[in-house]
């Protein structure tokens, strides 16, 4: 139900719509320099609100992809991370190392990118199509992303500006706005960004 915004566009978009939308209006030849690749969507594995678009070409590897999410979502003090099959048990043998090709995965394919062994981010990945775009200078292309949730302070109903670490999980709102965040402690605050949720 959550909407987004093309940024090739400028469009907004259902998170059900998009796909096609990218595919028909933006997934056209290109000519002889045009770049095949594929189709991206990635989302929090968990609730689903916070999700992208985007587009890979197909002689890169899963290591790009990697290096985007951390870039985007995820780096904070350069934790490990795999790809893996999306299943509810893992072994070795359902591993994807980051050398994959991404033409190498078949279309309908789902990962699970898993982010810091300790208190892991895990990060749904889908294969949903081949595109084509012109010459881009980065391997990833961000196409789409989700409108920025709104979130309420806790106190005042202000626009929220930061998440208490300290109560996420036993608070029904853990967030404040920046000036009654100067009532909490300093040191478990995190700002309020459009990506998946802080793992503590």
């Amino acid at each position: 139900s959550t909407k987004g915004n093309c940024y090739l566009c400028g469009g907004v978009f259902g998170k059900g719509a998009i796909k096609n939308h990218l595919l028909k209006k933006h997934g056209k030849k290109h000519g002889g320099d045009g770049q095949e690749c594929a189709l991206i969507k990635v989302e929090d594995a968990g609730t689903k609100d916070y999700w992208l678009y985007i587009d890979v070409p197909m002689e890169e590897t899963l290591e790009s992809v990697d290096a985007f999410l951390r870039r985007i979502w995820l780096e904070c003090c350069d934790h490990m991370s795999i790809f893996r099959m999306k299943r509810e048990f893992w072994d070795e043998d359902t591993d994807y190392g980051k050398a994959f090709e991404i033409g190498s995965i078949p279309i309908g394919t789902q990962l699970i990118h898993d982010y810091d062994m300790g208190s892991t981010t895990e990060t749904l990945i889908t294969f949903m199509g081949s595109i084509s775009r012109p010459p881009q200078k980065e391997a990833v292309r961000l196409l789409a992303r989700n409108v920025p949730p709104e979130f309420s302070c806790a106190v005042c109903g202000a626009e929220a500006a930061f998440i208490d670490t300290a109560v996420m999980y036993n608070s029904e709102n853990p967030f404040y706005c920046a000036k009654c965040a100067e009532a909490r402690n300093e040191e478990m605050l995190l700002p309020v960004t459009n990506s998946e949720p802080p793992h503590i």
